[in-house]
C-alpha cells in the first residue's frame, strides 16, 4: 500500500538572513513544503548556527530536491566541502587546515545570483566571507565531536564526497581503430552533481581551472598522487615528463595491457582497502587517485569508446 504524507505533516521553513549577516530557519506558512524527515534535519542544524546549517545542506542534502532558496544555500555550503575535498594531504588525519575562501569576485558573483528571499539586501560577498569562516568551524567541531578521520567523517556524511579531487586513470576499448584498438584518458572529480554524482573533466582541464599563484597548491595537490605513482610505473613516468598526462591518447594493446597489470599496484599505492574485484573479459578499466592517496577501481563492461 502506497504511504502518503499528509500536508499537515509537512514542514514548512524559509532561509532568513538577518541585518547582522546571520543565516537562520524560520517556520512560514508560505514556505515551500519540505518532508517532515528533512525538514528535522535541517531544522536542527541550523539551531547549532549558521555554519552547521550550510553544512548540513552542503554535506548531507547533495542529490535531493530542494525549494530554490534552500537550493542556493545548498550550493554554497556544497561548495565549500568541494574545495575541503581538494586540500592536501587529507588522507585518513583526524584534522585538517582552514579551508581557503573562494575569491572576492566569486563571492560577489555568488551573493548578486541569489533569489529573491528574505534578508537579500543584507547578502554581500562579505557576508558570504563570514558564512565561509561558519562553515569551516562547524565542521572541525562536527568532525571532533564525531572522532572519525576527515574522509570518514566525509563518507559519513555523503560517500560520494570521498570521490571529489581524485584523478582517474580511464582505459577504453575502441574497436574501430585496429592500429590503436585501446583509448586512454586522464579525468579529475571536480565536484558533484545535482543527482550527487562525481562530475568528471579532462586532467588538461585542470591546468586552465587552477591557472595562477594563486591555485598552485590546489594544482600541485591534485597531480601529488599522480607524481608517486609515475616513481612506480616508467611507462607513467615518460607520460608525466612529456605532458602527456593532459590529452587522450590512441593505445596499442601492449600498453594497454601493461596499465592492467600495473592497475593493482596503482591502487595499492592509493592505499585502497583490500577485496575489489578487477572484473573480467572486455570493457573499461578505472584506476582513481586522490589527494588522501585512496583510490577506486572499477571495470565497466560493455560498449565502445572513442576519445
Amino acid at each position: 500500500m502506497e504511504h502518503r504524507i499528509d500536508s499537515k505533516d509537512m514542514t514548512m521553513l524559509m532561509p532568513v538572513l538577518t541585518p547582522h549577516g546571520v543565516l537562520t530557519l524560520r517556520r512560514d506558512e508560505e514556505a515551500p513544503e519540505l518532508e517532515p524527515a528533512q525538514g528535522a534535519r535541517l531544522e536542527q542544524a541550523f539551531r547549532r548556527g549558521p555554519g552547521h546549517g550550510l553544512l548540513a545542506l552542503g554535506a548531507d542534502e547533495v542529490g535531493t530536491a530542494l525549494p530554490a532558496v534552500l537550493s542556493y544555500w545548498r550550493d554554497f555550503g556544497a561548495r565549500y566541502v568541494t574545495a575541503l575535498c581538494a586540500l592536501p594531504d587529507l588522507g585518513e588525519g583526524a584534522a585538517k587546515p582552514p579551508v581557503p575562501l573562494p575569491g572576492e569576485g566569486e563571492l560577489a558573483a555568488t551573493a548578486a545570483a541569489a533569489p529573491p528571499m528574505t534578508g537579500a539586501e543584507y547578502l554581500t560577498a562579505a557576508t558570504l566571507s563570514e558564512l565561509w569562516h561558519a562553515t569551516d568551524e562547524a565542521f572541525d567541531a562536527e568532525l571532533a565531536h564525531a572522532a572519525l578521520s576527515v574522509q570518514g567523517f566525509l563518507k559519513s556524511r555523503n560517500p560520494a564526497w570521498n570521490l571529489i579531487g581524485r584523478v582517474h586513470f580511464n582505459l577504453a576499448e575502441n574497436r574501430k581503430d585496429e592500429d590503436a584498438p585501446f583509448a586512454f584518458l586522464a579525468t579529475y572529480t571536480t565536484r558533484l552533481s545535482a543527482a550527487a554524482k562525481a562530475q568528471h573533466m579532462p586532467l588538461g582541464k585542470a591546468l586552465q581551472e587552477y591557472a595562477g599563484a594563486n591555485n598552485r597548491e590546489r594544482l600541485l595537490s591534485l597531480l601529488m598522487p599522480v607524481q608517486r605513482a609515475a616513481e612506480l610505473c616508467g611507462w607513467l613516468k615518460d607520460m608525466v615528463d612529456a605532458g602527456e598526462i593532459f590529452h587522450p591518447l590512441r593505445w596499442a594493446p601492449q600498453q594497454a595491457l601493461q596499465f592492467l597489470k600495473d592497475a593493482p599496484a596503482l591502487e595499492r599505492l592509493a592505499h585502497e582497502p583490500a577485496g575489489a574485484s578487477p572484473g573480467q573479459g572486455d570493457g573499461r578499466r578505472q584506476t582513481a587517485l586522490g589527494p588522501g592517496h585512496r583510490c577506486n577501481a572499477r571495470l565497466h563492461h560493455g560498449g565502445d569508446s572513442r576519445r
